[in-house]
């Protein structure tokens, strides 16, 4: 086995270790979340998934970039205070959380798996500074991205759901009159009748307000940003468009409920509730995220760092 290789197994036995003694309430409780992905709005609300997958997914693109680097480390004892970093990072965290919520759980479900998945990315980081410290600065804007904007949309939440919900709502009541389904709105709460006489009532909440998404859009357009480098101004105008986009998809996604529960009853209206954003929000960050790749020049000859 070479150099490369024994240190990629290295931290890998170090990160696995770790993970099952330090971090296993972490990550039971995140491993937890799946079975609601497809049963409720965890999966369109909670951006550690669709984070990782692009995290998992970049790291194995540049795999070639990793592995010289694991290759060329030289000795053991190499650059002890990147090391020492490496170790703080592993233990603090534990520590932390520890200190916050001793024994228990974390106060809420989101919370808690937001904090878990932060803990685990850092303890990763970590491990693999103490392992392999060359890499610190090539992992370091991908961690501090991935930690950001999982802590983020909490305070996106409160500082900008409730007008999210109001312009959500506002929007979906115009293409609802436009569909002519006779719809009661006040205010984010909306009312109507099924055409089979079937009443049926909700509330655009803070949470079902796109806040979420659009934490998860700036995320993913950063991490493609430290993939692919652009200029500042197109990476802006990606932001920008993305950021006014995404309240008309949930707009959108609310009155295609409406239209739903209209034909087909409360069934059809909740029936497609915690699938639909799937559908729409994967699609436009597909989209977003391709027609960002387009935007990228290279030196003629230059390889793609997406097919390093």
């Amino acid at each position: 086995m070479n150099r490369g290789h024994a240190r990629l197994v290295a931290w890998l036995a170090v990160t696995s270790l770790f993970t099952l003694t330090l971090y296993s309430r972490q990550l039971i409780l995140l491993v937890s979340g799946l079975d609601e992905l497809l049963t409720s709005t965890l999966g369109t609300v909670f951006p550690a998934y669709p984070f990782l997958a692009l995290l998992v997914l970049l790291t194995a693109l540049r795999w070639r970039d990793f592995y010289n680097a694991f290759a060329s480390e030289r000795g053991l004892v190499t650059k002890p205070w990147i090391r020492l970093t490496g170790v703080v990072l592993v233990l603090l965290p534990a520590a932390l959380w520890a200190l916050l919520f001793g024994q228990g759980g974390a106060p809420t479900q989101y919370l808690g798996m937001e904090l878990a998945a932060s803990s685990l990315v850092l303890m990763a980081y970590g491990s693999l500074l103490a392992t392999s410290p060359t890499l610190w600065r090539m992992m370091l804007p991908y961690t501090s991205l991935y930690v950001v904007g999982l802590v983020s949309p909490l305070f996106m939440v409160e500082a900008l759901g409730t007008q999210l919900a109001s312009l959500s709502s506002s929007l979906a009541a115009s293409m609802t009159r436009v569909l002519g389904i006779p719809v009661a709105w006040q205010g984010v709460s909306f009312s109507f009748v099924s055409a089979a006489g079937e009443p049926i009532s909700s509330v655009v909440t803070p949470a079902c307000s796109a806040v979420y998404s659009v934490g998860i859009y700036l995320g993913l357009l950063g991490l493609m940003y430290l993939d692919m480098r652009s200029s500042l101004k197109t990476i802006a105008k990606f932001a920008i468009l993305g950021v006014a986009i995404i309240p008309l998809l949930d707009s959108g996604r609310i009155a295609i409920m409406i239209w739903c529960g209209f034909e087909g009853g409360s069934a059809a209206f909740w029936g497609i509730h915690d699938w639909l954003g799937y559908a729409l929000f994967l699609a436009f960050y597909i989209g977003a995220l391709l027609a960002y790749s387009k935007t990228v020049s290279r030196p003629s000859g230059a390889p793609s760092t997406l097919t390093a």
